[in-house]
C-alpha cells in the first residue's frame, strides 16, 4: 500500500523543509518536492493533500501515565478549582451524580490557585461532603492525597492507637499530618499516600481496557504517536501488557509504547523483572510495545514542598523536602538494575535529589559512557554544577516544560532567586549537549505537546529568558530526543526514508508563531505506521 502526502510544509531538520512524503506500507519511502515525489507514487496510491499544513514527526512523550489519564474521565475533576469551598462543592456535586458509593476518588487541584487559604484540604473539609462515602482526592502532582474521616476508618487509622501500629507506623509525621487530637488530619504525603490510595480499587479487565483506550485516543488527538508510559509496578505487569496487546491486536487505538516499570516502595519487585529476563529495549509486541526502563523516585514535588532541596525551603524553613529513599537503597537498586540490563529513569525534582541520583549514576557508569541511557526525570531545580555533571556523564534529562505554566508563579518563593535562576534550565541543557527528551507527565499536565513547546520557547512570558529554546530545539526534543531516550532513534522521530510513518499534520506553522500562539495550532490528523489514527 502506498500513501502520497503533498502540498505540505514538511519538517526534516533544523532550517530544512520540503513538500511531500511517499509512504510504502508502514514506512517512509521518499521525501522531496511535490513533483519529484508524485513521480514516484503509483497510480493506485492514496493521495492526501496537506493544503499547506505543517507535517511533523509524530510527537513522542517521554513520560506519561496513560492508566491515570484514562481513569480521570470517571473521577472527580478538581482541575482549576479556585477555592476550598468550590472544591467541596464540586465533590458534593459529583457524589450526587454518582448516587454515593463506598469509595469515590478525584484529583487535579492546586492549592496555590485558591483564594483565601492556600492549603491542602483536610478530613474536616471533606467531611462536609460525606460521612458515609470515603473520599480520596489528590493534588495535581499526585504527591499529596487528602481524605475524609470515613476513609481513615476504612484504612484503620482513625484513632491515635491505630496510627501507631501496623503499616501506618512505618511513616512519620512528615508524611502523615497529625492533628492536635493525635489522629491524622487526612493529609498524606509521598509514600504514606499508599495508606489511602489502596482504598481505591485498581481497574481490571474491561474497565482497564476502556481507561487505556480513552487515554490513547486522547493522545492521538494531540499528535502523540509514541510514549513511555508508567502504568505498572511489577505485580500488574502481565495484565497491563496483555491489555495493551489486546488493544493493538483487536482494532483499538495504536501508539508505540515503551513500558516504564516501577517497583513503588518494594525493592524486591525488581527481582520480578530480573527473573523474567526483561531488558530495556526488547520488543514485547513488535513493532508496537517494548520494554522500557525501571522507574524510580528520589523525592516528591515542588508544589507540595516534598521535592528534596539542598537548603530549607525559602517560604518554609522548617523543611528541605523528603528524600524517597536512603543512599544505600538507591545505590543498591542502581547496581541491581544496571547489572540486569535495565535502564533507569528516576524522578528527581529538587537539587539534593538530583545530586544523589547523579552520584548513583557515577558509581555505575564510566565518565562519558552511559550505554543503558540512564536518565533523570523532571530535573526542575538544578545548579550549573549538576548540569555539568550530567553533560560529562552523558546522563539524559527527561523534562516537562509544561510544568513551568504553573511553577513560574511559585519557584522563586520556594527556592529563592539564586537557585530559581538556574532551574528549568532547558536552554543550558541544549547548549551543553545534554541528551534531552520532552514530555508532559499527563495527567499531571494535559497530554498536548504544544503546551510544552510553547513553555520551552516562551518561558511563560520570559521567566529567565536565557533558558528559552527555539522551536526546532523543542520539536526535536519532543521527537528525536524521546526516541533516543527509548532506543528508538533509528525508527522514530524523523521524517526520513526508512523511518516508520508516524506523522502529525498541524493546521498552521508553529515555527513562525509567537510562543503564546503555538497552542492555538490544531491537529488535522495523526498517522501511525501509515494508518490514520485520528482525523479532526
Amino acid at each position: 500500500m502506498e500513501t502520497l502526502i503533498y502540498n505540505a510544509r514538511v519538517y526534516l531538520k533544523r532550517d530544512e523543509f520540503t513538500e511531500a512524503v511517499l509512504i510504502r506500507d508502514d514506512r517512509i519511502a521518499a521525501v522531496g518536492d511535490n513533483s519529484a515525489i508524485r513521480s514516484l507514487a503509483s497510480s493506485g496510491a492514496r493521495r492526501l493533500d496537506a493544503e499547506g499544513g505543517l507535517l511533523l514527526p509524530g510527537f513522542y512523550d517521554c513520560h506519561v501515565h496513560f492508566g491515570h489519564l484514562g481513569a480521570h474521565a470517571r473521577m472527580i475533576d478538581l482541575g482549576g478549582v479556585p477555592s476550598l469551598d468550590e472544591l467541596v462543592a464540586r465533590c458534593r456535586q459529583k457524589l450526587e451524580e454518582l448516587g454515593g458509593g463506598e469509595v469515590v476518588s478525584g484529583g487535579g487541584y492546586n492549592q496555590e490557585h485558591f483564594s483565601g487559604e492556600k492549603r491542602f484540604p483536610t478530613r474536616f473539609d471533606l467531611d462536609q461532603v460525606s460521612s458515609r462515602t470515603a473520599l480520596v482526592i489528590s493534588r495535581c502532582c499526585g504527591h499529596v492525597v487528602s481524605c475524609n474521616t470515613r476513609a481513615l476508618e476504612l484504612a484503620g487509622i482513625d484513632r491515635p492507637e491505630s496510627f501507631r501500629r501496623g503499616k501506618a507506623a512505618a511513616f512519620g509525621p512528615g508524611l502523615i499530618e497529625i492533628g492536635e487530637d493525635g489522629v491524622p488530619t487526612g493529609v498524606f504525603r509521598e509514600g504514606a499516600t499508599a495508606l489511602i490510595r489502596d482504598l481505591v480499587s485498581v481497574p481490571r479487565g474491561p474497565q482497564k481496557r476502556a481507561d487505556l483506550e480513552h487515554a490513547l485516543r486522547e493522545a492521538l488527538s494531540f499528535g502523540v504517536t509514541a510514549a513511555a508510559t508508567y502504568d505498572t509496578n511489577g505485580f500488574d505487569f502481565d495484565e497491563t501488557l496483555e491489555t495493551y496487546t489486546d488493544i493493538v491486536n483487536h482494532g483499538g487505538p495504536r501508539l508505540r509504547l515503551a513500558l516504564q516499570c516501577g517497583i513503588l516502595r518494594n525493592p524486591a519487585r525488581l527481582a520480578f523483572y530480573q527473573k523474567r529476563g526483561l531488558k530495556t529495549g526488547q520488543f514485547l509486541l513488535e513493532p508496537w510495545i517494548k520494554m522500557g526502563p525501571l522507574k524510580l523516585f528520589a523525592d516528591g514535588s515542588l508544589g507540595s514542598r516534598t521535592a528534596w532541596l539542598s537548603q530549607p525551603y525559602h517560604d518554609d524553613p522548617r523543611t528541605s523536602g523528603i528524600p524517597a529513599m536512603d543512599a544505600a537503597t538507591l545505590h543498591g537498586l542502581f547496581h541491581q538494575a544496571g547489572a540486569a540490563g535495565l535502564q533507569i529513569v528516576i524522578h528527581a525534582i529538587g537539587d539534593a535529589a538530583l545530586d544523589a541520583v547523579l552520584t548513583g549514576f557515577e558509581r555505575i557508569t564510566a565518565p562519558g559512557k552511559n550505554p543503558l541511557r540512564h536518565g533523570a526525570l523532571h530535573c526542575q531545580i538544578t545548579g550549573r554544577s549538576q548540569l555539568e555533571r550530567m553533560r560529562r556523564n552523558h546522563i539524559l534529562a527527561l523534562v516537562q516544560p509544561c510544568f513551568l505554566r504553573e511553577d513560574h508563579r511559585i519557584v522563586q518563593s520556594r527556592v529563592g532567586e539564586t537557585l530559581a535562576s538556574t532551574s528549568y534550565a532547558w536552554g543550558t541543557m541544549h547548549r551543553l549537549g545534554i541528551p534531552t527528551a520532552y514530555g508532559t507527565d499527563c495527567p499531571v499536565e494535559p497530554v498536548n505537546p504544544l503546551l510544552g513547546i510553547a513553555s520551552a520557547v516562551g518561558r511563560e512570558g520570559g521567566f529567565y529568558p536565557e533558558e528559552c529554546v527555539d522551536v526546532s530545539t523543542a520539536v526535536d526534543a519532543y521527537t528525536q530526543g524521546s526516541a533516543y531516550a527509548n532506543f528508538d532513534e533509528t525508527r522514530l522521530g524523523r521524517i526520513k526514508p526508512g523511518f516508520l510513518a508516524d506523522l502529525v499534520l498541524l493546521d498552521r506553522d508553529i515555527f513562525v508563531l509567537p510562543p503564546e500562539q503555538i497552542p492555538s495550532a490544531r491537529v488535522r490528523w495523526t498517522m501511525t505506521g501509515g494508518e490514520t489514527g485520528y482525523m479532526a
